[in-house]
């Protein structure tokens, strides 16, 4: 396995699950209503199920990498219209990303074996 490769695996294995948890709990705490947030949740779990029987784990890897690199761009541009951190806007949007793509990623393992 390549540098690159383990660095890659090491950020979506180690990464994802921290900006995960750190996620959940700011989206429970938004203002939405528990229907909402269960709706929402529901699909991107089914989202991420979807995507998970299509894509093989590399590609489902590669995807979730190159939508956070281009969640920190997004991040930027908030950043200079807010008074908000990189902190609040990385774990803003991270939950949609790691919810997908984690469960992507479980699909993919289960079908797999």
């Amino acid at each position: 396995m390549k540098l690159l490769d383990v660095v890659a695996w090491a950020i979506f294995l180690g990464l994802g699950p921290v900006l995960w948890a750190s996620s959940l709990w700011l989206f429970l705490l938004s203002s939405l209503s528990s229907l909402r947030k269960t709706a929402w949740a529901v699909f991107l779990v089914s989202l991420g199920i979807a995507v998970g029987y299509v894509l093989p784990l590399p590609s489902i890897r590669n995807r979730f990498l190159v939508l956070l690199s281009a969640l920190l761009a997004i991040i930027d541009v908030k950043l200079a219209k807010s008074n908000r951190r990189v902190s609040f806007w990385l774990r803003a949007c991270s939950f949609e990303i790691c919810t997908v793509f984690g469960s992507a990623a479980l699909t993919r393992i289960t079908v797999a074996h």
